[in-house]
């Protein structure tokens, strides 16, 4: 397995061989909510990011999951550059395929950007979404850069509109935050205000492997060793998987 991306079509292959086909179960972060925490149990998330062929990739990657019995959830990113009428009513094909299609937040970088109201944003996103049929129970938060802008003393993360994410190491929970000559007001409210059921990464578990910037966050092999003792909670970008979908000419 290769620790850094681009990942290949080998890697996928060894990804299956060792982990999500030794496992009980592969589930979307959906079904752990509901209580499906065996130790054996896989729980599988996908961040579609924003970049070049992630959307393509990801709907890939959701067909090879089906062919093999797997089903995960697929947090889609507004703002993104794949977040168009023609995609959107093309993110049916996940639920299609048996996976769970999420949320993926970004609504208060998306506020100091275009000088909005995140809340807005996020309704808007929300509705937008849901508009095409797809039910959305589930999001997460986006690593948006402008989380973490040190030099403009800017630090938020995007799931501090949720009342349930408060995240007092980064600052209080309602709070003004400022970039580039706009204030954005953070005003916490309930998931269920927006018909949320859950914050995936804050979902409990026992292990985490995640590809976050195209590198395992662990390594690969003490991971599989260590797999059973404990649910295992997965993210995999579909944005560093492209290669392993391409098909080589014969």
């Amino acid at each position: 397995m290769r620790t850094d991306a681009p990942f290949q079509a080998s890697d996928l292959e060894e990804l299956d061989a060792r982990l999500l086909s030794v496992a009980d179960r592969v589930v979307p972060m959906r079904d752990i909510w509901k209580g499906d925490v065996g130790r054996r149990v896989i729980g599988l998330r996908h961040d579609v990011d924003d970049n070049a062929g992630s959307f393509d990739t990801a709907l890939a990657m959701a067909r090879w999951e089906m062919e093999h019995g797997y089903s995960s959830t697929y947090f889609l990113l507004h703002g993104s550059h794949y977040w168009t009428a023609d995609n959107l009513y093309r993110a049916l094909e996940f639920e299609e395929l048996g996976h769970e299609v999420g949320l993926h937040v970004n609504a208060i970088a998306e506020a100091l950007r275009h000088r909005r109201s995140p809340d807005w944003i996020l309704c808007e996103a929300l509705g937008d979404l849901r508009s095409t049929g797809v039910r959305v129970e589930g999001c997460v938060a986006h690593g948006d850069p402008l989380c973490r802008d040190r030099s403009r003393n800017v630090r938020f993360v995007n799931d501090e509109m949720f009342a349930e994410c408060a995240r007092p190491s980064v600052g209080q929970p309602s709070r003004v935050v400022s970039w580039n000559e706009t204030s954005v007001l953070i005003e916490p409210r309930p998931m269920g205000d927006y018909h949320l059921k859950y914050q995936a990464s804050s979902l409990s578990r026992a292990e985490y492997l995640s590809d976050s910037g195209g590198k395992w966050s662990r390594s690969f092999d003490e991971v599989c060793d260590g797999f059973g003792f404990g649910q295992l909670h997965m993210l995999v970008h579909p944005d560093w998987w492209n290669a392993a979908f391409t098909k080589v000419p014969a």
